[in-house]
């Protein structure tokens, strides 16, 4: 059997796995997308987004993507929409693909350690199999995509889902994301969050950690910040009382 996490007290001494958002946070695909959508507004001459509404569609959900462009005159359905910026963000993928800094590594120690993991992003699967050849061949549990959820991130679905496909609970997981998007699903699933800023600052908050960079980050580590968020919970809700 594979997994050697200790699952008789894992919620309490260790996490029962690592849940990744795939774009921006183990690739850096952002730019692909914000290219991608640049295509998309200037196929039908209209003004690019503002930096405001940029960065509101970092981490969000296709279909939420494409609504937004709907309304500012887009003449495509949701569907087509999702279809237009797809192919433009595969495209770019297949002409190559960074990893984000320390990520490739944390995977490495996280699969000599035994510990499952999973993707759970808002991209759709046709993206995710562009990007997987490009993770060292590292082989995830499980994948949520945005086709097999109802509602997108920053709705918790996709996490509660990975953490069900696993048989784990979500409030034993760590989430590891870019996107106060990604961020907000997290913390509504019950999970520890730990935020590695990419494209956008994050702010400092009690509602999640926050990492400069995964660059040194191993399992030793994340296991570190579990406890330490968790303790940090207990000791607010033994405030409360």
């Amino acid at each position: 059997m594979r997994f050697r996490v200790d699952w008789s007290d894992m919620t309490a001494n260790a996490p029962a796995a690592v849940l990744w958002d795939m774009d921006g946070t183990l690739v850096e695909t952002e730019s692909y997308w914000i290219e991608a959508q640049s295509d998309l507004l200037d196929r039908f001459s209209l003004p690019p987004l503002t930096p405001e509404q940029d960065a509101a569609l970092i981490g969000s959900s296709l279909p939420a993507a494409a609504e937004l462009f709907r309304s500012l005159g887009v003449p495509l359905e949701v569907p087509e929409i999702g279809e237009f910026v797809s192919e433009r963000v595969i495209a770019r993928i297949e002409g190559g693909l960074t990893r984000r800094p320390g990520a490739q590594e944390l995977l490495d120690d996280l699969r000599a350690h035994g510990v499952p993991t999973a993707i759970v992003t808002n991209s759709g699967r046709r993206i995710v199999d562009a990007v997987l050849p490009h993770l060292g061949g590292h082989e995830f549990e499980h994948i949520v995509t945005c086709e097999d959820v109802r509602r997108g991130k920053p709705d918790p679905e996709g996490y509660l889902l990975a953490a069900r496909r696993l048989g784990v609970p979500s409030e034993g997981c760590i989430v590891l994301e870019d996107s106060i998007n990604g961020l907000g699903g997290a913390v509504a699933a019950g999970a520890v969050p730990i935020g590695i800023p990419f494209e956008i600052e994050l702010e400092d908050t009690e509602r999640y950690l926050r990492v400069d960079t995964l660059e040194g980050v191993g399992w030793s580590r994340l296991r570190e910040l579990y406890l330490e968020f968790r303790a940090g919970r207990a000791s607010a809700a033994a405030q409360a009382r």
